[in-house]
Order: structure tokens, then sequence, then C-alpha cells
């Protein structure tokens, strides 16, 4: 079976759009759409039902779905086996990390990791849920952290733990908020980040929950700086507990608003496609000897 015509069949399956198929394996429409017919020919069976939506598997492209899987693991694992017959391998773990991630659980890991495996390069990669997400489906990651329900039908996920969330503001502007809530949160700026972030999308159905508008946000990626800007007065923000939590105690003029608290689920993701990958094993490993799991 031709491995080409199965990668871009279950791109296709999984992302359900051509599109999007496309960007993901850097080639045109017409060539992707080129190659599902081509396995539907070869097959002789129809994989997918072209609708104005996208791309519908039919009952026998979902029955071939988990067979297809199945192949491009095994191909993955022995294109894993063939690089390490080289003289020179040196094995490289690619490991995807969020903020909310608990540091000192971060800190146990990777000790655990180097620990346990002394001839492994450990690399790490910050970015947002979103971009850690891309990067493992575009194969640049071996696996990472992500924040929220995982819905990609092409990864996997270890759920780890729940992640609280507070709402803070500055210590002066507590008691004014207090006195009209929800209604005076929509008199402040919201800090919040940008729409990589899964916590944005969570923050945005609070607001909704809670039927606030906010007449100004500002959208700032950098954790740390948001803490800083509600501390300087700047407005209000949805950060990780625990970081709330720290600022409070290092003496940091903010307050949190207990009543308005969202919990997100923490998980750790990977590429269906590298389930039997053995440096993704040893990530797996780690994390669910640190986590308990």
């Amino acid at each position: 079976m031709d491995y080409t015509l199965l990668k871009t069949f279950t791109t296709v399956a999984h992302t359900g759009n051509l599109t999007q198929a496309a960007e993901r394996l850097h080639l045109s429409q017409p060539a992707v759409s080129a190659q599902i017919k081509a396995l539907e020919k070869k097959l002789d069976v129809a994989l997918f039902t072209r609708t104005a939506s996208g791309m519908m598997l039919t009952i026998a492209g979902e029955a071939f779905l988990p067979e297809a899987e199945t192949l491009l693991q095994h191909h993955h694992q022995l294109d894993c086996f063939a690089k390490t017959l080289s003289q020179h391998y040196i094995a490289t773990a690619e490991l995807g990390l969020i903020h909310p991630a608990p540091p000192e659980k971060i800190t146990a890991l990777t000790r655990k990791i180097l620990a346990d495996n002394s001839n492994l390069q450990l690399h790490i990669q910050y970015g947002m849920s979103g971009e850690i997400e891309q990067r493992i489906l575009e194969k640049q990651l071996h696996g990472g952290f992500f924040l929220g329900p995982v819905t990609h039908r092409g990864l996997r996920n270890i759920f780890l733990e729940d992640i609280h969330y507070s709402l803070i503001c500055h210590q002066r502007d507590a008691e004014t908020i207090l006195k009209d809530l929800p209604c005076s949160l929509e008199r402040y700026a919201w800090i919040e980040m940008s729409v990589v972030s899964s916590s944005r999308k969570y923050m945005q159905r609070f607001w909704r929950q809670h039927n606030i508008s906010p007449k100004q946000q500002i959208v700032c990626d950098y954790p740390q700086t948001i803490i800083d800007l509600v501390c300087e007065g700047v407005g209000v923000a949805m950060v990780p507990e625990h970081k709330a939590l720290s600022a409070c105690k290092s003496g940091k003029p903010i307050v949190m608003l207990e009543d308005y608290r969202q919990t997100l689920p923490l998980n750790f993701i990977y590429l269906d496609e590298y389930a039997a990958d053995p440096v993704l094993n040893i990530l797996k490993d780690g994390v669910q000897s640190i986590w308990g799991k």
C-alpha cells in the first residue's frame, strides 16, 4: 500500500477538509484531491462523501481509517528503528510546554527523563496550546501539554489534572467590583491571551455565561506580564490559580475574586501515528510517573 496515499487519506479524514489537509501536507488542494481519487480507484470503494462543509468518511472510510493508521504507525516505527542503525545516532525528544503546567512537576519530569535516559537529548519548546497542537500535527514535536478538551481526530491524549483559573483585579478596585458583580466587570479592560491559547476560548465562554461584554480588551501572550499589568491597575485577568496565589504571597497588590473561577483539563497529547515511537514512550512514561497515572 502506497504510504503517500495512506498519509493523505488519514490527514483528510482527521481534518475533514481538503484545504486544511493540503496545508498540513504542503501540497496543493488539487493534488490532495487527486491522491484521494487514486486511492479510491485502487480500492474500488468510495472513502469520502463530498459535502458543502467538507469531507465526510463513508462507512467504508470509517472502517478503513484505523487500519490505515496502524500501517502508518508501523511505517513510523520502522523509520525510527532504521535511524538507530546509524553510527552517529543520538535520540532527541521534542517536548511542547505551556505555561499553566505546574513548574515543579515539569522540573521533576525533566529530571526523571534525563536520569532514566542518559543518552537522550531533551528539547523543550514553549508555546500556547494551539501552537503546541499544531507543532505536534506537523511532526515538529513528539508530544506536549495541552489545555482543554482534545477534539482533533488524529491526536491521542492522557488526562493529567484540572488546572484552576482565578479572576484577579487590583486591590483598590476590588470593593467597587464586588458591589456590582457581574456588571462591574464590563467597566474594566480585560487582559487576555491570543486566540491560539485555549484559555482565550474559555474566557469568551465565561463572558457569555455571565452576560459580560468587555468594553476594552488587551491581548498579551506573556503570563507574568498579564499579572504585572493587573498589579498596575490596568485591568482584570483570568490567570492560573497557582500563579495568582504566588503573586499574592509575594505581596503583589491583587485580589482573587473567589466566585469567578474556571477549571480546565490539562492533557498530554501526541500524534496517533507516533503511538509506538520509542522516544514518545519515554516522554509518556515520564509524564505518567510524575502525574501518577
